[in-house]
């Protein structure tokens, strides 16, 4: 990597982490070019050397957190698992994904302006279908290794787990007590799969 590429890599960096800040604090609709880049120490210029808009560090924000999310999942899964239990399995890959109240409060801004806007709304469903695909083949070949297998489509079993994870979240945030969600993704995992039989 040359010197102005890795510069500009981390101008970017710098810039996504003020955007994700500013949105945390002051929400999508408040949030401006301006803001981001007042908050990062940068200029108008360098912002649009890496963004066109707003719209574009939001898809960047998904396409980063989608990336750290599936390579989460991937170095534990490679790492070893605990056994064969389900819910062993389970809570052993629940323990590396994160609980962010900042993300989740941007990521909720996100699907609210969805809701409100078609073209938003396609952006979200292009980048959801994305990390659904990207974490199905790390699925299955856990799944493979404790023995079971789907008994519904990969991309159907992927979006229970991830809405079901999603949904989890939101009511940790709130005050469900630790260990619901590793009992209930398990259920879901054990309703949507089967022991592989020799």
């Amino acid at each position: 990597m040359t010197t102005t590429t890795r510069r500009r890599a981390e101008t970017r960096a710098k810039l996504l982490a003020a955007a994700l800040d500013v949105l945390g604090e002051q929400g999508l609709a408040r949030s401006s070019v301006e803001s981001v880049c007042e908050r990062a120490g940068f200029t108008r210029g360098a912002f649009y050397s890496n963004f066109a808009t707003m719209d574009d560090v939001v898809a960047a924000l998904h396409a980063d957190q989608a990336a750290a999310l599936v390579e989460r999942v991937t170095e534990r899964l490679a790492g070893g698992l605990p056994g064969t239990d389900l819910e062993q399995v389970v809570a052993h890959v629940v323990e590396v994904l994160p609980v962010d109240r900042q993300w989740h409060a941007v990521r909720t801004e996100f699907t609210a302006q969805a809701l409100r806007n078609p073209d938003a709304a396609r952006a979200l469903a292009a980048r959801r279908a994305a990390l659904r695909e990207r974490l199905a083949p790390v699925l299955l070949d856990a799944l493979a290794r404790v023995g079971r297998r789907p008994t519904v489509a990969a991309d159907e079993l992927v979006r229970a787990l991830v809405t079901a994870h999603e949904g989890l979240v939101t009511a940790h945030l709130l005050g469900e007590p630790p260990g619901v969600g590793t009992r209930l993704l398990t259920t879901a995992l054990e309703t949507f799969t089967e022991e592989v039989t020799p």
